[in-house]
């Protein structure tokens, strides 16, 4: 049965100022509020994102990035390289310890002394880095744009011409 609220019926509303509840703000509702604030939670994709590419970076574009540089210089020379990584804002590629080596061992007659080429940090500026983990294509495209820095790198690094001669 309803009852329409009357002048003789109270109805009670809350009113914070006379609010008995004042022990349920407790540490743990405290930190379940903070944890699910916008602020963290956003923070939180981000680095999961952040971290998940680099770790593709290192897992999956690595591979990529070592057989395009070996198509590119027809199987002349082979790249290897420490780390890679994205920078903060996943708009640029850092790889440390670079370093390309022939896939022959040179002839004693040569110029190019032991052609090994090292570079210590290449950063790349990479457009599609946030969105690879979601887009295949662009994961290639990223490969492929990076390996070709990488070459242009080398061949600006390599006094008596460049380190291939084969494209892309």
């Amino acid at each position: 049965m309803n009852r329409i609220p009357t002048a003789e019926t109270s109805c009670t509303f809350y009113d914070p100022m006379q609010d008995n509840r004042s022990g349920t703000l407790t540490f743990l509702n405290w930190m379940k509020a903070l944890l699910l604030s916008p602020g963290i939670l956003f923070t939180a994709g981000y680095l999961t994102i952040y971290l998940l590419t680099n770790l593709y970076l290192d897992n999956g574009i690595r591979p990529k990035l070592t057989e395009a540089v070996s198509r590119a210089t027809d199987d002349t020379w082979n790249l290897s390289f420490e780390s890679i990584s994205s920078g903060p804002a996943m708009k640029s590629v850092t790889i440390n310890r670079l370093t390309i080596v022939p896939a022959l061992p040179p002839a004693t007659d040569t110029q190019q002394g032991s052609g090994i080429i090292s570079i210590t940090e290449l950063r790349v500026p990479c457009s599609h880095l946030g969105t690879i983990l979601f887009d295949r294509a662009h994961a290639d495209q990223s490969a492929l744009d990076i390996s070709r820095r990488i070459l242009v790198s080398l061949t600006a690094s390599v006094p008596n011409g460049s380190p291939g001669t084969g494209t892309q």
